[in-house]
């Protein structure tokens, strides 16, 4: 992918210019090794900052452990090159996003988003949403970066509860993904939706790539999650709210 690329390159140029060299296949090799140790974690329900990553990858390319620039800025330096691909090559938002969200304002109490992240920090995505013209339908953004753990694990559903004020029972869950936004939410209490959208053909992306890898380790099958309700639109999601009332 373009985003990927963009990233191990640019943290090459960096890492020259703060005198650390490497060579681009050697960085490029850490980049695809990185997502192998990141899957263990994530295996665990747990995550790690950006600045690990970048540290890992350093770890990776010079196979000794790794010493970050001591430069004042250098980490901040390296982030912000890591990160700024994403608005390079942006995610396409979904065409019904804004139009639901402005709906359901006038349906619900709060709204929450619960992310887990892979190579952006939560930091960098709010900036995303915030460019979208969506953030500022959330009373809570909680992720997985930020708080140290991932979906499904209970404690990311718990502390989105916390920050919105209210119990897990009261709360649905929309996502994409069976086992960590459905599974997930049934099993902490919470009401949830399954988004079938049309999915990327994974089979063309790289095997390091962390949406195969998100996807590649599973726990259960389809047919051990429940979802309340499948649907194909987000639009759908505000008729199960309306049946709630």
């Amino acid at each position: 992918m373009l985003r990927s690329r963009m990233r191990y390159e640019g943290l090459h140029r960096a890492l020259a210019d703060l005198g650390i060299q490497f060579s681009l296949d050697d960085l490029k090799r850490a980049y695809e090794e990185s997502a192998q140790r990141l899957e263990v974690v994530w295996k665990q329900n747990e995550d790690v900052s950006t600045i690990e990553q970048i540290r890992l990858m350093i770890e990776l390319a010079s196979k000794e452990p790794a010493v970050m620039p001591p430069f004042p800025g250098s980490a901040e330096m390296l982030e912000k090159t890591y990160v700024e691909p994403l608005f390079a090559v942006p995610p396409r938002l979904n065409e019904d996003a804004l139009t639901v969200l402005k709906d359901l304002r006038s349906r619900v109490h709060r709204i929450g988003l619960i992310s887990n992240t892979g190579r952006t920090p939560g930091e960098a995505l709010r900036r995303l949403l915030e460019s979208y013209g969506i953030l500022q339908f959330f009373d809570a953004t909680v992720f997985s970066d930020e708080v140290g753990c991932r979906k499904p694990d209970r404690k990311i559903f718990e502390e989105a509860a916390n920050r919105l004020g209210t119990n897990l029972t009261n709360m649905v869950h929309i996502g994409d993904n069976p086992e960590t936004d459905i599974w997930g939410a049934k099993q902490a209490g919470m009401r949830a939706l399954l988004f079938e959208h049309e999915m990327p053909d994974i089979s063309r992306w790289q095997p390091s790539s962390l949406f195969v890898v998100t996807r590649a380790y599973r726990h259960m099958s389809d047919l051990d999650v429940k979802p309340d309700r499948r649907i194909k639109s987000l639009r759908e999601a505000l008729d199960f709210v309306d049946s709630l009332s």
